[in-house]
């Protein structure tokens, strides 16, 4: 492969690239676009927005998939059918440990297909054999990250097959006659998206208000995109009016005068 590329070929990877770009379409749902737009804040402050408030402990982050997780749990309910809470305990915790080892497994493969997107990018005429070989290749430089991956998905994995072993010793030495109810709503109920809590609510609505008052001032990004989401506005702010400030920041197009 020649390392001063013709402008001919420039061109034709600058066009792999746009082609590549278009193809992604960001988050569509309103709460993916939520959870997409409050990327930006990093600060503790907020940290508890990216906590998801389920029975027990914190288990998913900003970018998780909620309904992808209780998908999971209830097919733990099914299978493994706890009768008390003690067991209930256990299916959850199991639940956690495989959707946590997902998740590694699916950045093993977020890691890999950008190795293989820049090696595309750079020679869109490559085959499909020759950029699989130099997308691992490139991958070697990341030996490190592949590892801490491998070591994350193996303790997840050992974890969740330590949790079923307690949960079938626990119903061999402690069955419990008869079965205990079992309250499975607080999962059930994590499936609706909580949204902000009224406190960030009230601080990005606070941000509007500054960028109302003050002509020189501009918002956030992240407050924009909320502020930009009907949806989201329409569930926690009904009655406060953005139109001029989505005109001003060029989210929305200035009417038409009649």
């Amino acid at each position: 492969m020649s390392t001063q590329p013709t402008d001919e070929l420039k061109q034709r990877r600058a066009e792999a690239s746009r082609q590549n770009g278009r193809k992604s379409k960001g988050p569509v749902s309103p709460a993916g676009k939520y959870r997409s737009s409050m990327n930006a804040i990093t600060t503790g402050l907020h940290v508890e927005l990216h906590k998801e408030d389920l029975p027990s402990f914190y288990n998913l982050i900003s970018t998780d998939d909620r309904e992808d997780y209780l998908r999971g749990l209830q097919a733990h309910y099914r299978k493994f059918k706890p009768d008390s809470e003690v067991e209930q305990g256990y299916v959850r915790r199991m639940t956690s440990e495989m959707f946590q080892f997902d998740r590694n497994t699916s950045l093993y493969t977020r890691a890999m297909q950008e190795e293989l997107d820049t090696v595309l990018r750079e020679y869109p005429d490559i085959d499909m054999d020759a950029q699989f070989l130099n997308g691992h290749k490139r991958s070697i430089t990341q030996r490190e990250f592949f590892r801490t991956i491998e070591r994350n998905k193996k303790a997840h994995l050992q974890a969740y097959e330590k949790l079923m072993k307690l949960l079938a010793q626990s119903r061999k030495l402690f069955p419990l006659q008869p079965p205990e109810p079992v309250d499975i709503s607080a999962d059930s109920n994590t499936l609706e998206d909580p949204g902000p809590t009224p406190e960030v609510v009230a601080e990005l609505l606070g941000i509007a208000d500054q960028a109302k008052k003050e002509p020189n001032f501009v918002p956030p990004a992240y407050v924009l995109n909320f502020l930009e989401d009907k949806e989201f506005m329409q569930r926690f702010a009904p009655n406060y009016d953005v139109a001029d400030l989505l005109v001003r920041f060029g989210r929305v197009k200035p009417p038409i005068a009649a």
